[in-house]
């Protein structure tokens, strides 16, 4: 069974982070054993990412073992918007989603968070399965209007700024790739980079 790394089907891939970039880690890395380099476009800019490709290009010059550059790149994404502190949130409580802020009539009130995703009134349904924060908390959607999502909390949790949303199963308007994604995998063209992934 052949072991070389060259011949290896199975890769080991690393993040690429605050605690993986500096060259006397990313030497031990690819001494270690790493096969690919990921770059997390989510968090990364271009200047970031281009000093970041030529100083894993440098060091695996030096070290004599060349390693892949996967860009991961960010796609669209829904998110909560800011609050001024979290929301503890317990089960079986009513919660809104708010893509344009407004008034209810009868001036209810209701806790609620703003979303970025304009048309998510149109692309969920009642019953649909709000995932909040990687789906540390859990929603079941009870009603919708023009701009809210009435929710029932299903798994408690405090919810704060800029968490990440997901909807299983719902098809959602929003395209793959991005504007952002294109210029991101353009400058990655020019850098050299071996990979682009969507995760």
């Amino acid at each position: 069974m052949p072991t070389s790394p060259s011949l290896r089907r199975t890769k080991i891939i690393f993040t690429l982070g605050p605690a993986t970039q500096s060259e006397e880690m990313l030497e031990k890395l690819i001494l270690a054993g790493v096969d690919v380099a990921r770059l997390n476009m989510a968090h990364g800019n271009h200047e970031w990412t281009r000093a970041v490709i030529r100083r894993i290009r440098a060091v695996s010059a030096k070290v004599g073992r060349e390693i892949a550059i996967m860009m991961d790149i960010k796609g669209p994404e829904i998110r909560t918007g800011d609050v001024e502190a979290p929301i503890e949130l317990k089960i079986g409580e009513t919660f809104d989603f708010t893509v344009k802020p407004g008034d209810r009539e009868g001036g209810e009130e209701i806790r609620s968070v703003n979303v970025n995703y304009q048309d998510l009134v149109n692309d969920i349904h009642v019953g649909d399965i709000v995932l909040v924060d990687s789906g540390l908390m859990r929603f079941e959607v009870l009603a919708k209007d023009n701009n809210h999502i009435r929710c029932k909390v299903l798994t408690p949790g405090a919810l704060s700024s800029r968490r990440h949303i997901n909807l299983p199963g719902v098809k959602v308007n929003l395209p793959s790739f991005t504007e952002k994604d294109r210029l991101d995998t353009l400058m990655g063209i020019e850098e050299g980079i071996d990979f682009v992934a969507l995760s």
